[in-house]
């Protein structure tokens, strides 16, 4: 009597599943569109893919990063966006008759036991660097007696540049073309950065000379400004390299900073009604060195639902010493009269009071769009005034508004603080100090984010349950799990 075979793992099934799902997707009565693919039109998506797997990469930079639910939903599904790539690929060329994803795992598997012999074999290897070693040797084996082989072998032509020269410099270096130490680097970026420097200058000059004058030509300076950029920037890398750090990284860092400062200039515009070309540039030279100073401080969001409790958690991070900007009372200062937004609200509404206006935006969809394009320009400029004027000697500050993950403005600031309440508390809480109807109360409390999607990005929950002492202690854990201090005061 022979023993059953044993059932495959519900993840192996998973797996199988995927894989017939690609394959339906490419039949004959399958999608049109998965039908008409081949391998050249599905090169841009792979690379696609694979960036916005880097994307979801660059926002963790911890486990607790990871463990956030939306961080980790979309880890999993670009990940699962690069798999079907490779699937889908391999169901391709399993349709010519020439190997399909199974072969593509076991060849992939083969090769991982063969240049890890100091894992699957007797040979030991104690280091990192001497791991990778050991897989370059392995590689180089498997080269032999290919009289075209090279170490540079294997780097794709279709690599990012930037990453390429990182590859290249890597290999050299392995076989010992490399300077002993960092004098001959610094001293080869002056010498090139001097090279770049006179092809530049040559060009700016090129107006300037005479018919008669003989010299290179536009085109001829402009070929040598790009050699000479060239040499630069594989000298740098190779700088880069030597410390220890990664130069498409760090690219892509500045690249973030940039596009984050000139997104405080383009915001600071917007919020007089301005664009970028109608500015010039001592305004945004201004307004960049605003960004870089926001820099410098941590912003904290503090919301909630309204009537959630996160005033009074407000006014207990007041007297630990943290500062808080309430946006709910830079609105009512805007909507007073004299305030800022005052005649605006009054032409569109025929009143600023508080009480009307509550009662025709909740009602009114476009009415609350309307009021919104009013007053958040205004209250966004002067809490960031103010954020500046706190700058220089606090560290951090914190930032109560209810609607920071309605409007998505959570996501300029360092963190996302969330207090939460029983909803019927909030209806009790929300009659008890403004005079409304309950099905008005219910309305309000409706319109805003749940407490799940508020608990889905925030950095940390703070549980109200009416009870003050139990908010204090809760705070004043926070206060001490992220290290923060009141700022010392000079006599």
């Amino acid at each position: 009597m022979t023993s059953p075979e044993p059932k495959p793992s519900p993840r192996i099934e998973a797996f199988s599943r995927l894989i017939e799902t690609v394959h339906r997707l490419r039949a004959p009565d399958g999608c049109p569109w998965d039908r008409a693919q081949t391998h050249q039109s599905l090169r841009p998506y792979l690379t696609e893919e694979a960036y916005e797997v880097i994307d979801v990469i660059d926002q963790i930079h911890t486990v607790e990063d990871l463990k956030k639910p939306t961080v980790a939903r979309h880890f999993k599904e670009e990940l699962g966006d690069v798999l079907m790539q490779v699937i889908l690929h391999s169901e391709m060329t399993q349709e010519e008759g020439i190997f399909d994803v199974y072969d593509v795992a076991d060849g992939l598997n083969e090769k991982l036991i063969r240049r890890h012999p100091h894992v699957f074999g007797g040979i030991k290897e104690d280091t990192a660097e001497n791991a990778v070693k050991r897989w370059e040797k392995e590689k180089l084996k498997e080269k032999k007696g290919d009289i075209k082989s090279s170490i540079l072998d294997g780097i794709p032509k279709g690599m990012p540049s930037l990453q390429r020269s990182t590859r290249v410099i890597e290999k050299v270096t392995r076989v010992g073309f490399q300077w002993p130490d960092m004098t001959g680097p610094l001293a080869k970026v002056e010498e090139e950065l001097q090279e770049l420097k006179e092809e530049v200058l040559a060009l700016e000059q090129l107006s300037k000379r005479t018919t008669q004058d003989q010299g290179p030509t536009e085109a001829e300076l402009k070929k040598r400004i790009e050699a000479e950029l060239g040499d630069l920037l594989f000298t740098l890398s190779n700088v880069a390299h030597l410390n220890k750090v990664n130069p498409e990284d760090a690219l892509r860092g500045t690249l973030s900073r940039f596009e984050k400062r000139f997104r405080h200039v383009e915001n600071r515009l917007k919020w007089q009604g301005k664009t970028p070309e109608q500015s010039h540039l001592e305004e945004m030279d201004q307004y960049w060195d605003e960004a870089k100073k926001l820099e410098k401080i941590e912003i904290w969001g503090l919301t909630g639902g309204i009537a959630s409790g996160k005033s009074t958690a407000a006014e207990i991070f007041k007297a630990a010493g943290i500062p808080v900007i309430d946006a709910d009372q830079i609105s009512r200062e805007l909507s007073q009269a004299g305030g800022a937004a005052h005649d605006a609200i009054v032409a569109r509404f025929g009143t600023a009071d508080r009480t009307n206006l509550r009662e025709m935006v909740f009602s009114d969809p476009q009415a609350k769009a309307d009021l919104e394009a009013i007053l958040h320009p205004l209250i966004q400029a002067k809490s960031t005034d103010e954020i500046l004027r706190l700058s220089p000697t606090h560290p951090r500050v914190i930032y109560e508004a209810t609607l920071l993950v309605e409007t998505g403005r959570f996501r300029d600031f360092t963190g996302l603080i969330t207090v939460e309440s029983n909803p019927k508390d909030q209806i009790t809480r929300l009659l008890a100090r403004t005079p409304m109807s309950e099905e008005m109360a219910q309305s309000i409390i409706k319109s805003q984010a749940t407490p799940e999607q508020r608990r889905e990005w925030a950095n940390e929950v703070i549980e109200n349950n009416s009870d003050l002492e139990s908010l204090k202690n809760q705070i004043q854990h926070l206060i001490q799990k992220l290290g923060w201090k009141a700022p010392s005061r000079s006599n």
